[in-house]
């Protein structure tokens, strides 16, 4: 049995969900195929940005927001630093209702979704463009032609790999070990804490709370993924014991992360990539599940226009926060040559105030001057300049929703 279509989504995260609602609304058959048979132990640290909300293409309704973060606290076992204010401000999900919510809501606005379907191939015409894609189902093969596929499947795209356009590196992906724990004695609750160390090789260790006795702890790397556990139990012992030493583990949210792209660009001929598996992170704490609904919106309103203006319309919202990504990345592991003190303090500059240029330079410095900038830099982000920066930001904000 052949199934027709004008747009076919893969992957039921919140960027192909975001997409097949914006593909269905603006009047497309669309079908979304999610491999997994119900949405559940998502990989993820579950915080969404604050400052991205005015961006949304939808309301995210109040009661999936279930617990506020006012600011980070950075550390590296020594020296620490709290950043207050709006571009720190954040809230914590709980992945799997918010997931399945935004399938539904996709499912509302006439978009088809199928669980429990795996991709498993695709076929090209004489122009290269996909004219039907293989799909599995309790066993049984389905065939399924679409006039446009929107590949929201994730790090290491298979619809990539089929296309031969996926090209992994050693450092193109960031591994997390994670856990959801509760009983914590979390000293800071209404705050990320992220620490730097040689447990996290080139990332960090968070704690980010989802109440205040449970929260999502994890150690990444971007670097050396051998004995990550080992890690995540040193981060553990050696940095928050105090705010651990009573904990339950009670959910595995490890996982994987888009760190450099591992597709030359997001179109191939009618094929449209979004969310991880085109790289749709904000560096350095790759976060990705707004930039995915926005992005996944645009692919979605975009994918059946003959002369794509997708990658176009991302870069006129969120180019400038995508290339200020590319450039911390860079800086990040600029600094992984530095020896462990100064590598993590540089770490920290980088991270709370996501500002590259002066990294070099501050390269040069001895540990207690870099460690006086900290906290120089950290006074002068005070309450009045945030606003103002918030307010420049939603002026542009409200020029792009016209797009």
């Amino acid at each position: 049995m052949i199934t027709e279509c004008d747009v076919l989504v893969v992957g039921g995260g919140p960027a192909g969900s975001s997409a097949a609602r914006a593909a269905a609304k603006n009047g497309a058959k669309t079908i979304l195929i999610e491999k997994k048979k119900i949405i559940s132990n998502v990989s993820c640290a579950e915080g969404i940005g604050s400052y991205l909300f005015p961006l949304l293409p939808f309301k995210i309704p109040k009661n999936h927001l279930i617990w506020p973060i006012k600011g980070i606290l950075f550390s590296d076992g020594e020296t620490e630093i709290i950043q207050k204010g709006t571009f720190y401000k954040a809230w914590s999900i709980d992945r799997e209702k918010f997931d399945n919510w935004l399938l539904n809501f996709a499912e509302k606005n006439g978009a088809k979704i199928m669980m429990n379907t795996e991709f498993k191939d695709l076929h090209l015409n004489n122009d290269s463009n996909v004219k039907k894609v293989i799909a599995k189902k309790d066993n049984k093969e389905l065939v399924i032609k679409p006039k446009t596929i929107i590949a929201a499947d994730g790090v290491e795209s298979k619809i990539a790999e089929k296309l031969g356009i996926l090209k992994k590196t050693n450092d193109s992906i960031g591994h997390v070990y994670s856990w959801e724990m509760k009983n914590l004695n979390l000293k800071h609750f209404y705050y990320e804490q992220m620490f730097f160390g040689d447990f996290a090789p080139r990332a960090y260790g968070y704690i980010f709370p989802k109440s205040k006795n449970i929260a999502n702890i994890g150690v990444g790397t971007t670097k050396d993924i051998r004995g990550l556990e080992e890690k995540f139990n040193i981060f553990l012992e050696d940095y928050i014991h105090d705010q651990t030493k009573r904990g339950i583990k009670t959910i595995d949210r490890s996982g994987k992360a888009p760190v450099k792209r591992m597709i030359n660009k997001i179109t191939y001929e009618n094929v449209l990539f979004v969310g991880d598996a085109a790289n749709h992170n904000f560096k350095p704490y790759v976060e990705g599940i707004l930039p995915s609904i926005i992005c996944g919106d645009i692919a979605g309103k975009n994918a059946l226009e003959h002369n794509n203006k997708y990658e176009e319309k991302i870069k006129r919202k969120l180019g400038k926060l995508f290339q200020d990504s590319d450039r911390l990345l860079e800086k990040l592991f600029e600094i992984d040559k530095y020896e462990n003190r100064k590598k993590n303090l540089l770490s920290m500059y980088l991270f709370a105030f996501l500002n590259g240029e002066i990294i070099h330079e501050l390269s040069n410095e001895s540990i207690e001057i870099i460690k006086n900038e900290l906290f120089k830099k950290s006074r002068e982000v005070n309450s009045f300049i945030t606003m103002l920066k918030f307010t420049m930001w939603y002026t542009k904000i409200l020029a792009t929703r016209r797009n």
